[in-house]
């Protein structure tokens, strides 16, 4: 009997959370109250809710712990684990038979789903703590501290003028010296120590000379610049010789929130702006050493962070030049840390940094620069071409220099030069450049994303697309129009089309890359930028040219996208651009057709070329797809050659329509739909050429043929149902335009009907064959029914309203006569061939006609025409009674003895 055991065992469990989490927990959030009140005493209250918080977390840590049965003991420590954390032990057995005990025996209740972070939140906050733990974290957090105490001193000491303003300036300078040398001093023995009392000094460097210069005007400005480059520098050197990277960033943050802590709220921009000159100068010599990605991101955003909010805050018009000088002081800086960066290391731009500072710098710079000179004539269009020429140079010049790691980084900026250059036509003649600009920063984004293997960096890329493409529909009606193709309008729908076609491209090129999720968005970007192509065009068609030349520019543009797509997408083994093409050939066709109804026909003007090059460019791909392997493709293939058929047909059946219609008067113009219909039946049964009818016999005979038969046969009905027939000519029965045209077509339609192979028709007629008979015959009755009045009404006047035929005993009398005829010639053939079912069709026809004579005839008041037509009608059902006598049924097959 297996041994059941009792609850899992808590033992090795931490009951309470780790004493340095609880203190890094109270002592942050302490700081952090003491910062967002301004209030020393909401320190001790930070400190309840951090030991609170603390408390939380780790119970619910435990608890999750408990209800989860795991044999691994290592779920079992604590929420925060110490530096010095011990070895895990050893899986207890008995421990995880019990596990395996209880997982048979007892069904495990069901835990409710804990609270997760945000997954873009966790990698910051465990960068956070990873930084706080490590190393010395009371002095980090001490330095942090000292320099947070040190900047309210002096504020509260200015305010209240405790002391002399050199003295306090002076003591701060000799501490910031103090921690200084004594971090120097312990470099060898506690490293990380040493490298934050650097940092705090350097920091308080900085504060004393920006207080010193900008607060009180003890220093005038140009030796206070020289004092911050030497604290820039020193700050540098002492960075770069020890290979402390923290020390520069503790430095660096320093130095830029100084002025931060100590502003009133004005002064003058121009000292701000030089003294972080001086900062991103010194994070240029460090550059120059040392490849330190973080450093030269705190620049960036501080940078043109309080540049930007100085813009959006103080800036009047008149501090223009001055504002956009140092903008274009910071720009290049950048540019150069970004090119320092790449010297130094080999930069495949897989950190985001990297890609913020390449492809982020000129976007954050371009845009503040716009919001400088938006107001003086063509400045962004020449800054735009300013730009791209100078990321084009860069490009040169490092292809030309021919290192490895500055590949990539060529490539991106001569993608930017490009990017920027293409951005001055629209900028010359329109201002609404913000939808372009995100459309072509998305395109760019997500190319970085794939680089750098980010998914959310791509997701990024594809909303910045996405709304570049709404901000372009909502400001359409301000973008400029008034060169043709030149102008905002058109140029923003096409760089929309560039940046959807190419990531759609890159997406596709990178599948194994994407995660499942993503795979889709490949299509849905290439179809996006098809859609801002055609579109952009054709709305730059229809506001360039008038009727009829604006069909044919919106005909070529579509039978020209066409094949461009299906080649493109051969030539870069991309699927759906020739896939695409498939579909976009019908919906060109039928889009010109829907347009040339308001010029009443579809050859007006130069269209001829534009639908000639329309079916050439059909034929074109329907060669290269027969040799296709594409699965859609050859779906597609029947469906083009069907419709390359009844675009003939339409075309040439509508055009001459319209001519009939402006040189003859009468039924002509009619007969020429027809007349085409039957003209495509008998090519493809008698004059078919090698290719592609007869290659593709089938699916021309079949999908192709059909549907024109029917219309056909339609049309048979319509023409024979109230038409005059009326021609011009002297008319004569049966041999009139109208009759022989109907003739032809009743024949086209037999023969391509009797070529088809018997499967065919099975699968185009699933009814029994007597039910085709029977609509032939009443299709025929129609016609001959049809081709009488119309004699009568030429001959001798009768009406051709149904009103007036109904009244016309002439007209009822001929009809009675002839229904006789009828019958009396199918009971008589059915007689003689033995057709019974024949016979009484015939019967049936007579007996009709006995009901319409006392129905009709007998009710008028005409007295000729209708004893004609009851003597006629009782000689032919007599002479029917003696020449066809009704046929004997089919005897039953004898059986023969074996």
């Amino acid at each position: 009997m297996p041994r059941v055991h009792g609850p899992r065992p808590v033992k090795d469990i931490q009951l309470s959370p780790d004493k340095a989490s609880t203190f890094l927990w109270m002592l942050s959030i302490g700081l952090a109250s003491v910062i967002l009140t301004q209030r020393p005493g909401s320190f001790w209250l930070g400190i309840l809710c951090g030991y609170l918080l603390a408390q939380v977390l780790h119970q619910r840590k435990l608890l999750r712990i408990l209800l989860r049965p795991t044999p691994d003991r290592r779920e079992a420590e604590s929420v925060w684990p110490s530096e010095t954390q011990a070895a895990p032990p050893e899986p207890d057995p008995i421990a995880a038979d019990e596990v395996v005990a209880g997982s048979a025996g007892h069904a495990q209740p069901p835990t409710a789903p804990a609270w997760r972070m945000p997954a873009i939140l966790q990698p910051l906050l465990q960068k956070a703590l990873t930084w706080l733990r490590g190393g010395n974290p009371l002095a980090r957090i001490g330095i942090v501290i000292l320099f947070f105490g040190a900047t309210f001193l002096a504020r509260y000491s200015a305010e209240r003028g405790l002391l002399p303003i050199e003295l306090r300036l002076a003591a701060l300078a000799a501490g910031a010296l103090a921690l200084l040398l004594a971090g120097w001093r312990l470099r060898q023995q506690r490293q990380v120590l040493a490298f934050t009392l650097q940092g705090g000094g350097l920091a308080g460097l900085y504060l004393t000379v920006f207080a010193a210069m900008r607060l009180y005007q003890l220093l005038p400005a140009t030796l206070a610049l020289g004092l911050l480059v030497v604290v820039a520098v020193s700050g540098g050197v002492l960075a770069v010789a020890q290979n402390a990277r923290s020390l520069a960033i503790i430095a660096t943050v320093g130095g830029f929130l100084a002025p931060i802590l100590v502003s009133s709220g004005g002064g003058n921009h121009v000292a701000l702006f030089s003294y972080y000159a001086v900062l991103n100068l010194g994070i240029l010599s460090v550059a120059w050493f040392r490849a330190w990605w973080p450093l030269n991101l705190l620049g960036f955003v501080f940078t043109f962070g309080i540049t930007g909010a100085f813009r959006g805050l103080s800036y009047t018009s008149a501090d223009r030049l001055s504002t956009d000088l140092f903008l274009f002081l910071f720009f290049l800086m950048y540019v150069a840390v970004s090119i320092l960066f790449s010297w130094r290391q080999k930069t495949d731009l897989k950190g985001y940094v990297s890609g913020s500072l390449v492809f982020g710098l000129p976007v954050v710079v371009f845009s503040l620069h716009a919001t400088l000179v938006a107001e003086l004539p063509y400045a962004l269009a020449w800054s735009a071409l300013g730009l791209g020429a100078f990321y084009l140079l860069l490009a040169y010049v490092l292809i030309r220099s021919r290192r490895e790691h500055c590949a990539l980084l060529a490539e991106a900026f001569a993608a930017l030069g490009m990017i920027f250059a293409s951005l001055a036509i629209p900028l010359a003649f329109d201002r609404q450049t913000t939808a372009a600009m995100w459309a072509i920063e998305g395109a760019g984004l997500l190319w970085l994303g794939l680089r750098q293997a980010r998914a959310l960096t791509r997701a990024f890329g594809a909303l910045l697309q996405l709304a570049g493409g709404l901000g372009y529909l909502a400001g359409l009606a301000r973008l400029s129009t008034d060169l043709v193709v030149f102008n905002s309008a058109w140029i923003g729908s096409t760089m929309l089309a560039i940046g959807g076609l190419c990531s759609g491209l890159w997406l596709h090129r990178h599948q194994e890359a994407l995660k499942s999720y993503e795979k889709p968005v490949a299509g849905l970007a290439g179809l996006w930028g098809i859609a801002w192509w055609l579109g952009g065009g054709l709305a730059e068609i229809q506001r360039s040219l008038d009727a009829p030349a604006d069909i044919t520019a919106a005909l070529l543009l579509g039978s020209l996208s066409t094949m461009t797509l299906f080649f493109a997408g051969r030539r870069l083994a991309w699927p759906l651009l020739s896939q695409t093409s498939a579909l976009l050939w019908p919906a060109v066709s039928i889009g010109g057709l829907l347009a040339s109804e308001q010029l009443g026909h579809p050859l007006a003007g130069w269209a001829v070329a534009a639908w000639v090059l329309q079916l050439g460019v059909l034929y074109l791909l329907l060669w290269h797809i027969d040799a296709s392997s594409d699965e859609i493709l050859r779906r597609a293939r029947p469906w083009l050659h069907a419709g390359g058929a009844w675009l003939w047909v339409l075309l040439i059946a509508w055009e001459a329509d319209w001519r009939l219609v402006h040189t003859l008067s009468g039924v002509w113009h009619e007969l020429a739909f027809g007349l085409c219909c039957a003209a495509l039946l008998w090519l493809l049964t008698r004059a078919s050429p090698a290719w592609p009818v007869r290659r593709h016999l089938e699916t021309y005979l079949g999908l192709a043929a059909a549907p024109v038969a029917v219309l056909a046969w339609v049309w048979i009905l319509r023409m024979n149902l109230g038409q005059s027939g009326a021609s011009g000519l002297p008319y004569l029965p049966l041999l009139n335009p109208l009759d022989v045209a109907v003739a032809v077509v009743f024949l086209a339609v037999a023969n391509w009907w009797l070529t088809l192979g018997p499967q065919m028709r099975g699968r185009l007629w699933r009814w029994q064959a007597p039910s085709l008979q029977v609509l032939v015959g009443l299709w025929l009755f129609i016609w001959l029914n049809s081709a009488l009045i119309r004699y009568l009404h030429h001959g001798f006047g009768t009406p051709l309203d149904f009103h007036g035929m109904r009244q016309s005993f002439m007209l009822q009398a001929s009809l009675s006569v002839f229904w006789s005829l009828l019958g009396l010639a199918a009971m008589s053939f059915a007689t003689r061939t033995g057709r019974r079912k024949l016979w009484l069709s015939g019967a049936g026809l007579m007996a009709v006609v006995v009901l319409k004579l006392f129905l009709i005839d007998l009710s008028g008041h005409g007295g000729l025409a209708r004893i004609v037509s009851f003597l006629s009608v009782g000689a032919l059902l007599l002479l029917a009674g003696y020449l066809s006598p009704l046929p004997p049924s089919r005897p039953a097959p004898q059986e023969h003895p074996e």
